[in-house]
C-alpha cells in the first residue's frame, strides 16, 4: 500500500508540473499572438453600446480639420446641443490651433485619427507606411493632449483608390492594434467639385434618413466654408426628424462592405 501511495503521489506531482509548463507555454503564445501585449501603439478600451430600434441617432463627422471653420462648426454644434466626431489631421494640430483641440475635447464631441500627412501618395507610399503615419498622429494626441482615441477613418475611406483593392488587410492591421474604422454612409460631397450651401444639404437629406444611426460625412479644412454655411439646415432638419446627434465613441465600426 505504501508503495502504491507513493506511485500516486509522484503522479500527481508529475501532473501537476505538467500543467504549469503547458499553461505557461499557453500564455507565451496569447502574449505572442495579443497586439495589445508590448506594443505601445494601440487604442484604448472602448464601450460600445447597443441600442433600441427605436432610437435613432445622428452621428455627424468631420475631416481634415482643425481649423477656423472647426471654431464656427463648435459654435453651431453648442447651438444646437449636438455632438460630433473630428477627425484630425497632424499637420494642422499646432500650437495655434491648441485652443480648438482643447475646446473639441471640453465640450464633449470625439477625436479620431485621420492621418498625419494626408498627402495620399505619402501615406499609402508602403504597407508600412500608414502605420508609422497613425503611430506619429496618436502619439502627439497621446502625449500632448493627453488623447487616446480607438477611431480612424482612412483618409478617402476603406475603399479608397489608392488602397489598390487591400483595404480590407489595411482595416485589419489597425483593427488587430484595437482602433476602429469609421467610413461614412452619408455624405455632404462637400469637398467634391463646387459645394453649394443647396447641394451639401441635398446629398445629406438624399440618405440620412434611409438610416437609424447613419454615419454623416462633412469637413471642418481652412476652405469647407460653405459647409459652415449649410450646417445649420442640416442640424434642424435631421433634429426635426427625431434623432439625437452623438459621438462615434461608443458606436459599434462601420466599414465599407468591399473592405470587410
Amino acid at each position: 500500500m505504501k508503495k502504491f501511495a507513493k506511485k500516486v503521489l509522484c503522479l500527481t506531482i508529475l501532473f501537476v508540473l505538467l500543467s504549469v509548463i503547458i499553461i505557461t507555454k499557453e500564455e507565451k503564445i496569447i502574449s505572442t499572438l495579443n497586439p495589445h501585449l508590448n506594443n505601445e501603439f494601440s487604442a484604448p478600451q472602448r464601450e460600445v453600446l447597443v441600442l433600441s430600434e427605436e432610437e435613432k441617432i445622428c452621428y455627424l463627422t468631420f475631416d481634415d480639420g482643425p481649423s477656423k471653420n472647426t471654431i464656427k462648426i463648435l459654435d453651431l454644434l453648442k447651438q444646437y446641443n449636438a455632438k460630433a466626431t473630428f477627425f484630425v489631421i497632424g499637420n494642422s494640430i499646432c500650437e495655434e490651433n491648441r485652443p480648438i483641440i482643447e475646446r473639441i475635447i471640453q465640450e464633449g464631441h470625439a477625436i479620431g485619427l485621420h492621418a498625419y500627412n494626408h498627402v495620399y501618395e505619402k501615406f499609402y507610399a508602403t504597407e508600412n507606411s500608414y502605420l508609422e503615419d497613425y503611430e506619429t498622429l496618436y502619439k502627439v494626441l497621446k502625449e500632448d493632449y493627453g488623447v487616446e482615441t480607438a477611431l480612424f477613418r482612412f483618409p478617402g475611406g476603406s475603399a479608397c483608390k489608392y488602397l489598390y483593392g487591400n483595404g480590407k488587410e489595411y482595416v485589419k492591421k489597425m483593427q488587430e492594434k484595437g482602433f476602429a474604422c469609421f467610413d461614412w454612409n452619408v455624405t455632404g460631397e462637400d469637398s467634391v467639385g463646387t459645394p453649394t450651401v443647396s447641394s451639401i444639404q441635398k446629398n445629406v437629406f438624399e440618405r440620412v434618413f434611409s438610416y437609424h444611426t447613419p454615419i454623416v460625412l462633412l469637413h471642418d479644412s481652412s476652405i469647407a466654408d460653405i459647409t459652415v454655411e449649410a450646417l445649420p439646415g442640416i442640424l434642424e432638419k435631421v433634429k426635426e426628424n427625431g434623432y439625437k446627434f452623438d459621438t462615434l465613441e461608443h458606436r459599434k465600426e462601420y466599414v465599407f462592405s468591399g473592405s470587410k
